[in-house]
This record gives C-alpha cells, structure tokens and sequence, in this order.
C-alpha cells in the first residue's frame, strides 16, 4: 500500500505529506492532552495538516508546489 501511494504522488509529495501528516497528528495530540482540552477530531487534524502544508509549499521548488496544491485541491 506504501509503495504504491509513493509510486502514485512521486517520490519527494509522498515524504512532504507522510512527514507533515504525522506532524499534524503530534500537534494535535498535544492539544489534546497538554494544552486545550480539546476532543479527538479529524477536521482539526485535517485544519493542522492544512495549515502546515501551505508553510511547506513556501518552501519547495515551483513544479512540487503545483504538484501539492493540485493534491491538496483533491482532499
């Protein structure tokens, strides 16, 4: 199942999303338990995956920014 998502985003979108998809979790686990109280949501781990995902396309080369915003478009 891995490797066929890899092989279907590309090599360098799979890792980006993997990485801030499990950042995404991490944060809001800690929302959860050390600061807001917060009950388990996935709209607001989908808001914090969101979120991270537009500070990583300032970051990457133009032609992987297209390839994250027309991926981020579909979900």
């Amino acid at each position: 199942m891995i490797i066929t998502a890899r092989a279907t985003f590309g090599n360098a979108i799979f890792w980006e999303i993997v990485i801030v998809a499990l950042w995404s979790i991490w944060k809001h686990r800690n929302s959860i338990i050390f600061f807001y109280g917060e009950s388990l949501s996935f709209n607001k781990w989908r808001l914090y995956f969101f979120q991270e995902m537009s500070l990583v396309t300032l970051r990457v080369k133009s032609g992987l920014k297209d390839k994250i915003n027309v991926c981020l478009s579909s979900m």
